[in-house]
């Protein structure tokens, strides 16, 4: 979903949603320390020639005056930034215990026919949040809202050791999310050289997706594997890709920028525990050698 701040408070909100609690609140209280010091200082007279009679000091009277004026306003957008997210977090751990608890209470029932899916009862402002929570509840650093202007087809902003990951979330209720959206977060996780992304759907996905997403850093969560990870059946992995490359017995070169290999061990994804050729210059190049 495309959301745009242009202004400057509004970018500096989303910084603050974007980071740790811990850093919005250290950069308020250093904000404040700084500016606050400014704003009381005394100005001492600009004397042009020896002689001569005093001048203000129109630059100190500049930068006091905004000193004065930004030294609550700073610190305050970061620590509603830090309210805003931990609103954000409580709503999404509200919307999984009222998922789950939809789902076992529709389960639970003989029901020849469901009309609706927990999720259709969400609009897809709420379906993020439910999103974002899922992440969190498996052990992910997550940040609800996407990018500052336009999102570029990124929903949630994940990390987690050390790794950044992309979500993008498709709340549709009738139809399946097809090979466009996919290809679209593909080429911004290639384009911002992270580790890979989520498209989440509250549905399902159409085999032109599912075909393009296999053996890319990209996992696709529909509906089932989105009640199996809220219920802890299933953890989010991200597949490395793969590249059909004649092996070697020897450290082969690297397929794409001709630098050396090192042998590597895959630690998730369908080929977890399996070693492999990765090159010496990742996560800048991402050439693999099948072993």
């Amino acid at each position: 979903m495309a959301r745009k701040k242009s202004s400057s408070m509004g970018l500096m909100l989303e910084l603050a949603i974007k980071l740790p609690y811990w850093a919005s609140l250290l950069i308020a209280a250093i904000a404040y320390l700084v500016l606050h010091t400014i704003a009381v200082s005394e100005l001492a007279p600009v004397i042009a020639e020896q002689g001569k009679i005093p001048m203000p000091n129109m630059t100190g009277m500049v930068l006091r005056g905004a000193a004065m004026a930004f030294q609550y306003v700073i610190p305050m957008m970061f620590i509603f930034g830090v309210i805003i997210k931990a609103i954000k977090a409580a709503q999404g751990k509200k919307l999984a215990h009222r998922y789950v608890t939809s789902g076992l209470k529709s389960s639970s029932q003989n029901v020849s026919k469901q009309a609706s899916k927990p999720t259709d009862e969400m609009n897809w402002q709420q379906f993020e949040l439910l999103v974002g929570q899922v992440f969190r509840s498996k052990g992910y650093a997550v940040v609800d809202g996407g990018d500052i202007g336009a999102d570029g087809g990124v929903d949630v902003h994940l990390s987690k050791d050390g790794r950044k990951y992309f979500v993008q979330c498709k709340h549709w209720k009738t139809r399946k999310v097809g090979v466009a959206v996919v290809r679209e977060l593909y080429g911004v996780i290639a384009g911002a050289g992270i580790e890979g992304g989520f498209v989440v759907a509250s549905g399902g996905f159409t085999r032109d997706a599912i075909d393009f997403a296999e053996n890319k850093q990209i996992e696709l969560v529909d509906q089932h594997a989105l009640n199996a990870m809220l219920k802890g059946r299933q953890e989010p992995t991200i597949n490395l890709p793969v590249e059909e490359v004649v092996s070697s017995p020897e450290e082969p070169d690297c397929p794409k920028c001709s630098a050396s290999m090192v042998k590597r061990k895959a630690r998730q994804g369908a080929r977890a525990g399996q070693e492999f050729w990765g090159c010496s210059q990742y996560p800048k190049c991402r050439g693999i050698v099948n072993i």
